[in-house]
């Protein structure tokens, strides 16, 4: 688990620098933030009575929520500093366009409002669990699944019909179906563990023929390709990604650099989202210089916070 997620957020980065439209571009986004989402399915156990669920509901928003306006207000000082003006004004100004993007929380601009950018996966992710124990717990001993993939599908639907709603919403609902497929992997693990070569060449066939075409989803922009062809694509995709890293794991040096990292995504992620700040260390016209400066930057500031964060730590023991 550790190494997969350790692996998707250095693609992330990636993928956030290389060519649009680019193969290298098109291969990550087909299964990365639908890898993410089926990941913390994996790992999800819906509340089992509404105590756990205000329990949860806490937990979330101090592990998601918080981190998100704290990068937030660091990003509207750090914009209000970069520009010419560095008045009240200007900063009310730059509050007041961060603020329209964190209720919209869309990765990308959305009905002339302004895109919040990556962190709008923190916002789906919250969501979508707190949805999926609500849903959970209104129709106890019923099957939901079939309920949350009917929300994802309606999630797609809105997508593609530019039904785009605040709080990143209609891809919240899209998050859901990857969730539950998260969910179903680990009550498959077993059956999936005995049939894994056969699974793993079958992923990738899908996976490569899908790109081959090309196509991919982009959640953040609401590109959902051949619609449910492009769900099928992340899964394999993601599935076959899995199966790689169960392949990293047997050296032990790869494993604990890319463990390490997985264990420490969110904190990667969120310094991610502050990476424009020093743009122009990792500018480079080579995208795969910019890549490897960028990827090089962000692990460097995460490793320093995670240090000053350990100390601190410390110190208050």
């Amino acid at each position: 688990m550790d190494v997969a997620k350790g692996l998707a957020i250095l693609l992330v980065i990636i993928g956030h620098t290389v060519k649009f439209g680019g193969a290298t571009r098109n291969v990550i986004f087909s299964f990365h933030m639908p890898l993410f989402f089926i990941l913390s399915g994996y790992t999800f156990r819906l509340a089992g009575d509404f105590s756990a669920f205000v329990q949860r509901v806490k937990k979330l928003i101090r592990h998601l929520i918080y981190p998100s306006l704290i990068v937030s207000a660091i990003g509207i000082f750090a914009h209000w500093l970069m520009q010419d003006q560095h008045t009240v004004s200007a900063l009310w100004a730059v509050t007041k366009h961060m603020a329209d993007a964190l209720w919209w929380a869309s990765g990308v601009g959305v009905h002339a409002h302004p895109g919040l950018g990556a962190l709008w996966f923190l916002f789906s992710l919250f969501w979508a669990k707190l949805f999926m124990d609500g849903i959970h717990l209104l129709f106890p001993g019923t099957k939901t699944g079939y309920i949350f993939v009917g929300i994802g599908l309606f999630g797609m639907a809105l997508g593609l019909k530019g039904k785009w709603l605040p709080q990143n919403m209609d891809v919240t609902f899209m998050a859901m179906l990857f969730l539950y497929v998260g969910m179903l992997w680990k009550s498959y693990a077993d059956w999936l563990e005995r049939h894994e070569s056969l699974c793993f060449m079958a992923s990738v066939i899908i996976w490569m023929a899908c790109l081959n075409v090309p196509m991919y989803i982009e959640m953040a922009t609401r590109s959902y390709p051949w619609t449910i062809c492009s769900v099928v694509e992340a899964v394999c995709g993601s599935y076959a990604v899995c199966c790689l890293c169960k392949a990293l794991v047997a050296n032990v040096r790869v494993r604990y650099v890319f463990q390490f990292i997985g264990m420490h995504t969110l904190l990667i992620f969120l310094i991610h989202n502050l990476d424009w700040i020093a743009g122009a260390v990792w500018q480079n016209p080579s995208a795969g210089t910019a890549s490897v400066l960028r990827v090089l930057v962000v692990l460097s500031v995460s490793f320093f916070v995670y240090v000053i964060g350990c100390f601190y730590r410390k110190r208050m023991a």
